[in-house]
């Protein structure tokens, strides 16, 4: 099911409205939408960066750095160095879902629009 939000009205600031009229796009819609999927795209391009650190570190993918913890291949899952990346890969996860998500939201629109 589909929600349907009212449009947005925006007030854009003497000392900004020249930069923004130099920005890809030709509507403001545009422009923003633009903005945007530049700034998730460099969230995402972070995301994945910190993901591959860790994949690096281990030498493992994710499922099976979590396997290997849980079997206890891999030290005292519950030492606290260990724990903290487990739990910084596993938000990394779900921050990489929620950022490829709002991607796909933005695309949607933008593919509306045109």
């Amino acid at each position: 099911m589909s929600v349907q939000l009212a449009p947005l009205s925006i007030a854009i600031s003497p000392r900004v409205r020249p930069v923004l009229e130099n920005m890809a796009g030709e509507t403001p819609d545009q422009k923003i939408t633009n903005l945007l999927l530049n700034e998730l795209r460099r969230n995402l391009e972070a995301c994945d960066k910190e993901l591959l650190d860790f994949e690096v570190k281990y030498g493992l993918e994710h499922k099976d750095f979590a396997r290997r913890l849980a079997g206890g291949k891999l030290g005292d899952e519950f030492g606290y160095d260990l724990e903290l990346d487990a739990m910084r890969w596993g938000d990394l996860i779900a921050e990489r879902k929620h950022w490829l998500k709002q991607l796909s939201q933005l695309k949607g629109k933008q593919h509306e629009a045109a």
